[in-house]
Formats: structure tokens, sequence, C-alpha cells
């Protein structure tokens, strides 16, 4: 029996020694970490068990409060039925470790987590079994596995009969939304940026201060010496 077998033995249907996550849910909580910052971002793993190995094809998403410090999911209103595996969310600072209450919430929602934090990046990922012990797991291109059959997504409800018109929805483009974009993670790598640079020349002792948006042109003498430099 493998070791995370053990750990999930409770449940006869939950066993599984192998954790695969489809690369674009990692793309997915990158993008929407970079855009809640500087306040967490949280979500839920949802997939399927094959052959032993768990398989990490999409997320699920809750309301919640978030904050700088931490996250809120409301997991009362999930579907009795819907079943998810662990959960991920993010960390406004350069730790992925996870705090007691991180701890406490990997205890009672599911099996595997994950945290991501600055600069949020494929390496910032770490992972964790359900009482914070670290765990390693394999990125890879999975939804091709699995073919969802399209009839599944309709539903007679849906159609729409004669003479209806599709009503304005939650994303209506013409709903009257706040769609100002967050700026906060574009501010955070533009101040990672080096603030000033230094040139000196060749034939001069005062130095020329040039800035990380400012562009420079460099002049040469016949013997290949810097003759000049100044802003362009």
């Amino acid at each position: 029996m493998s070791f995370l077998s053990k750990i999930f033995s409770s449940n006869d249907d939950i066993e599984f020694d192998e954790v695969c996550i489809d690369r674009e849910v990692l793309d997915a909580v990158i993008y929407y970490s970079k855009q809640s910052y500087p306040n967490e971002f949280l979500a839920f793993f949802d997939g399927e068990i094959i052959d032993k190995k768990l398989y990490i094809l999409s997320l699920i998403f809750i309301p919640g409060e978030t904050g700088s410090t931490g996250a809120v999911v409301h997991t009362e209103m999930l579907p009795p039925t819907l079943k998810y595996w662990g959960s991920v969310h993010s960390h406004p600072g350069p730790s992925a470790q996870p705090s007691g209450a991180d701890l406490k919430t990997f205890s009672k929602n599911g099996f595997f987590h994950m945290i991501v934090c600055l600069p949020y990046s494929y390496d910032t990922f770490k992972a964790y079994d359900k009482y914070g012990t670290p765990c390693k797991y394999t990125v890879g291109d999975y939804s091709d596995l699995f073919d969802d059959d399209i009839d599944d997504f309709f539903d007679e409800s849906d159609v729409l009969k004669d003479g209806e018109v599709i009503k304005p929805g939650f994303f209506d483009e013409d709903a009257n939304f706040d769609d100002e974009p967050n700026t906060a993670y574009e501010e955070y790598e533009k101040s990672l940026r080096p603030k000033n640079i230094k040139i000196i020349s060749n034939n001069s002792i005062e130095p020329l201060i040039i800035s990380s948006d400012d562009s420079i042109k460099i002049e040469f003498d016949e013997n290949g010496n810097i003759k000049k430099i100044h802003k362009k």
C-alpha cells in the first residue's frame, strides 16, 4: 500500500499514489493570483482518479472574502454532490509555507493542497497533503485524456423557444460592473526593476543617470573607445 493510500485508507474509494496537474490549471492560478494581489486568491481542485493517479483538471470557485492576510470561502454553499480534491491559494509574500489557518483548511477540505507565492510562477508553487506534509506532483497536458460528452453541457430548458430573447446575465458585456483593471501586481513587478543605473563615460568623471525607462546612445572614437554617452 502506498504512502498516500495509507493516509486516505479511511475511504476505500479514495486511493492514489500520484498527483498529475493540468498545466492550464496552474496557468489559471497564476493569472488569478496576480489579479487578486495584494489580496489572497483561493479556489478548490476538481479532478478524477484513474489508475491510482489523481488528475487535477480544473478549478472550483465559490463566494468568499479575501484580504492581504487571508481568505475565507463559504464551503457550505457547495452542492453536497460536488466532490473536490483539495485547495489552492496565493500568498502575497515571498513564502509558500502554510500558516496555522492554512493547515486547518487543509485538514477539512480534501487531500491535496497548493500554495503559490510571489512572484507567482511555476517555480513558486508548493504542494502539501491534508496534514501539511510536502507532496510531489507532475505537471502536464492532461485535459485531452478526458473527453467530455458535449451533450452533458446542454439541457432542453436552455434552448431558446420562438420569440424568446437572451436576458442580460452576470457576464453580459453591457452589465454595470467596475471593470477597472487591477494594476497592483504590475506595480509590484515594476518595483523590482532597477530604478537608476550610473554610467560613467571614459571622457568624463560625471556619472550619467539612466532610469529604467530611458534609452541611451553610445558614440565610439576611431580606436573603439567610448567617446560620448547621452540619453536619446
